[in-house]
């Protein structure tokens, strides 16, 4: 195995082509900017992402038995790294029982903004106050005290975040969401896997398609729901005078409001939906006299907040905390 190391002004770059021995260990270290765009590429395996008090990128551990090599090239600010693979092992059923791919583990600036994809692997991220956008086709991600713009994606993996702070948007097709204390403006979406919520993010949209979202919230002040077959169950603890907009159309939205809420309500439920008010006395009512549609609409307290929710043919339910 030969290795080459090309120095052009302030360009490092590391190359190491051909082939490897089965699960070659590595261990690479380069100086580099606080706030260094760092992407990383890891195909298949695990990876885990910390972030060091010092201004250096570093990668130890070992490398996927099929991997021809890695790169690692850093310069001006901006640092790749990547495990050479043949490109029969990026097109998803390659994956052998008695294969582990890569084993690696990461260090970046604490403010770095940072760049992960993975397609079978499961990767970990602690620590990252720059921005990060972290992505798995089948691989779980788990991330930790992230700050700044995030952004986390599979499509069939599960996503499990904790004490994420920012502009936050976390998506899957067919995986499961687990959120806990988020702050901040948060963005959560799904096809056909479920979402869980627990935080204190002030602006906050669900959306979903055949999946079910059950989210808590504390001191929301907006609030967008969205589904098609779907069922979404909202608690919103603290918020005394929300925003809400909802709309499904086969499935239901549960919203659960503080008893003394001060908000104005406007329901409608279009064909064979149904609306349910256990909030105040008040009842829906038909529409028009000869359609099937039915609405309500009443205030509580000052009536400064506002819930607009409509479905087709679902159940929109209001209740009390």
């Amino acid at each position: 195995m030969r290795l080459t190391t090309l120095h052009a002004g302030l360009c490092l770059s590391l190359l190491l082509p051909g082939t490897l021995l089965a699960q070659e260990a590595i261990d690479e270290s380069r100086s580099v900017s606080p706030n260094e765009r760092i992407s990383i590429e890891v195909v298949r395996g695990t990876a885990s992402i910390r972030v060091s008090d010092d201004n250096v990128f570093r990668v130890r551990g070992t490398l996927d038995e099929d991997a021809e090599g890695f790169t690692l090239d850093s310069a001006s600010g901006f640092t790749h790294f990547e495990v050479d693979v043949p490109r029969r092992l990026r097109r998803g059923s390659w994956l052998n029982n008695d294969d582990e791919g890569s084993q690696l583990e990461f260090e970046v600036p604490r403010n770095a903004e940072l760049e992960f994809e993975g397609v079978n692997t499961d990767v970990t991220v602690d620590g990252v106050q720059g921005s990060s956008n972290v992505s798995s086709v089948n691989g779980e991600i788990t991330a930790r005290n992230l700050a700044g713009y995030v952004e986390l994606s599979t499509v069939n993996g599960t996503l499990r975040s904790e004490n994420l702070s920012g502009r936050l948007d976390i998506s899957t097709v067919n995986g499961e969401i687990h959120d806990t204390g988020a702050s901040g403006r948060a963005e959560y979406s799904s096809v056909n896997g479920e979402i869980y919520v627990t935080g204190s993010a002030t602006e906050v949209t669900v959306s979903t398609v055949n999946g079910e979202a059950d989210i808590r919230l504390q001191g929301a002040e907006e609030l967008e729901l969205s589904t098609v077959n779907g069922d979404i169950d909202v608690r919103m603890a603290g918020s005394m005078s929300p925003r809400v907009e909802g709309s499904t159309v086969s499935g239901d939205l549960r919203l659960a409001l503080e008893p003394d809420v001060n908000a104005s309500f406007d329901l409608e439920a279009h064909a064979g939906g149904d609306i349910e008010n256990r909030l105040t006395d008040e009842r829906a009512s038909r529409r028009d006299r000869y359609g099937p549609g039915r609405s309500l609409n009443f205030s509580t307290g000052d009536g400064s907040g506002s819930i607009e929710m409509t479905t087709v043919s679902g159940d929109l339910e209001i209740d009390s905390l």
